[in-house]
């Protein structure tokens, strides 16, 4: 009988007693983990290949004593609490830890293993379970495969692990349905049903600088550049960019501000006293009840995101230059913003295919 008591490497546990699989699956990684530097991946392959063939006809247990009756839950436990703090000092925002947390937390209890001995069937049998028997959509799977692979990654980054199993599991494909950017004319009805010169400062804000609803919220005064037509805006996590708008909202901002007679630092307040910051969900309601009134549907911050989104870039600027704009980490988030319309398809169509 081989006796790991002495394995050494990143791969040695102090946190829980291992079965015969579950010893001989941390065995073989931590020879490859140790040979990883010599090896080419494929190589590795062949190695794995190796010992997987081989030790079938072995029986590996770990000295028992290592193990102080402590099981796979407080592994899991204490590596994704590791894996949180991570995300919380990269700057995610607290509701986004907890979407992480929390499916991270479902999955582990649903396969009943410790992280190191889960595998890509493991994962695939849960993402089955989600759609099956839970009625969730590839959308909402696909999420769950995103926060598995970052999980995955962070502990094979840190030698937690040797392979991330998500590598065998491609994004889920599903139908996106197509959100457009404001047409013409409904930017014209809009405008005409806009009764309030703060209103009037907050649409046209929003239009042209792409800042989400949450941003445009905790403006102030002072973080307003008039000369440069630019503010700056803290993003998730707190991030600091700055964003641009047109003469329109300058013009809009100016007027707005003159009109004001309190003294609180909000850029936006409300619109009687004792005129408080005006919070997102009234700014919501104000976007909402312009569209109703205009007879334009869906009418959202979202959607000023993505009409800003999709303006750049069918004025040539470069989808990496929106994405520093919009604030987003990954260029991917960026792309669900920007719809190229059919109609301007078909006009480059003709105009560079005849």
């Amino acid at each position: 009988m081989l006796n790991i008591e002495n394995l050494g490497g990143a791969y040695k546990s102090d946190l829980y007693e291992v079965t015969d699989a579950r010893a001989t699956t941390r065995f073989v990684n931590s020879v490859l983990y140790d040979m990883d530097p010599l090896l080419t991946s494929r190589q590795l392959t062949e190695l794995n290949n190796v010992l997987q063939k081989v030790l079938k006809n072995y029986s590996i247990s770990a000295d028992g004593t290592l193990y102080d009756d402590v099981d796979y839950h407080e592994l899991n436990d204490r590596l994704l609490n590791q894996f949180i703090d991570d995300k919380r000092l990269a700057g995610l925002s607290e509701k986004t830890l907890t979407q992480y947390n929390d499916s991270i937390i479902r999955f582990l209890d649903y396969v009943e293993k410790g992280v190191d001995s889960i595998t890509v069937d493991d994962i695939r049998e849960f993402f089955e379970y989600l759609i099956e028997e839970c009625g969730n959509g590839k959308t909402t799977v696909d999420n769950y495969r995103r926060y598995f692979n970052s999980f995955y990654n962070y502990l094979v980054n840190n030698g937690l692990v040797y392979k991330n199993p998500l590598l065998k599991i491609s994004k889920l494909k599903h139908t996106r349905k197509v959100k457009h950017a404001f047409t013409s004319r409904e930017l014209i009805y809009m405008r005409e049903n806009i009764t309030t010169l703060r209103d009037k400062a907050i649409f046209e804000l929003l239009l042209s600088s792409g800042m989400r609803i949450g941003e445009l919220e905790q403006l102030n005064h002072k973080d307003l550049d008039m000369n440069n037509c630019s503010v700056i805006v803290h993003g998730k996590g707190d991030k600091e960019r700055e964003v641009f708008f047109n003469e329109l909202a300058k013009v809009s901002i100016e007027r707005y501000l003159e009109s004001r007679t309190d003294n609180n630092p909000a850029l936006f307040v409300s619109n009687s006293k004792p005129y408080n910051r005006f919070g997102g969900s009234g700014i919501g309601r104000m976007l909402r009840n312009i569209g109703e009134a205009a007879g334009v549907e869906k009418v959202h911050a979202h959607r000023f995101r993505r009409h800003f989104a999709t303006t750049l870039l069918k004025k040539g600027v470069h989808i990496e230059q929106i994405q520093k704009l919009l604030g987003h980490e990954e260029i991917d988030t960026t792309k669900l913003y920007v719809v190229s319309d059919e109609d301007e398809i078909k006009y480059n169509h003709k105009r560079y295919v005849n």
